[in-house]
């Protein structure tokens, strides 16, 4: 197989693009369109034992719990945020609109099995709609309900011309899927409380089997 061919598609963390994403997350205008992921080891699946799911995270006080039917998962809300399944993704965004979190999952085969370091490395690199874009190696995170990765970048988004700081992690729940949480935030916006907020959502997902 070639290497082009072996570059195919995959639900990264949604199913809408990374450029609608940001619109409509932070602007409110609802896009088309399919987020691109591209691995490039299809990995075979066969007898890859399915992980446990664990026990459910506890949230923390004030925060809700929010299911994804169809992607099979659980995640937590913080007070006064929103949440939406749009095109198969579950966008999360703060009251203020300063904070955008797309949530989804990747049960294809090279989501069931590719390193989570991997997988947020070139999902990172695949991110369209942004020019400029400076991304960090993918780093092991540590904490998380599953084995992840995060990777960061900021780059300027294209449509709108505004700089913006993405966050990036990919959890694996081995054998069944990779769930990804693809944050956005203002770049000219203090960044540790951004940062913080998206690892504690990170901290509150949760596998389910998908409807």
């Amino acid at each position: 197989m070639s290497t082009g061919r072996r570059r195919a598609t995959l639900l990264a963390a949604c199913s809408l693009s990374a450029a609608a994403i940001t619109v409509f997350a932070l602007g409110g205008w609802e896009g088309k369109g399919r987020a691109k992921t591209v691995i490039t080891q299809v990995a075979t699946t066969a007898d890859v034992p399915v992980a446990p799911a664990g026990p459910q995270p506890l949230l923390p006080a004030g925060w809700r719990r929010v299911r994804d039917a169809n992607g099979g998962f659980t995640v937590g809300l913080p007070p006064r945020w929103t949440a939406r399944r749009n095109r198969g993704t579950l966008v999360l965004r703060s009251h203020d609109k300063t904070i955008a979190i797309a949530v989804g999952a990747d049960r294809s085969g090279p989501g069931r099995v590719a390193a989570p370091r991997v997988y947020a490395r070139e999902a990172m690199d695949s991110l369209p709609g942004y020019r400029d874009l400076r991304a960090s190696d993918a780093r092991r995170l540590d904490g998380a309900p599953y084995p992840a990765a995060q990777a960061t970048a900021t780059g300027t988004f294209s449509q709108t011309g505004i700089p913006q700081s993405i966050t990036l992690v990919a959890l694996q729940r081995r054998g069944e899927a990779t769930f990804t949480l693809l944050a956005f935030s203002s770049a000219s916006a203090t960044q540790d409380p951004a940062r913080r907020v998206v690892d504690r959502v990170v901290g509150t997902l949760h596998s389910e089997q998908p409807a």
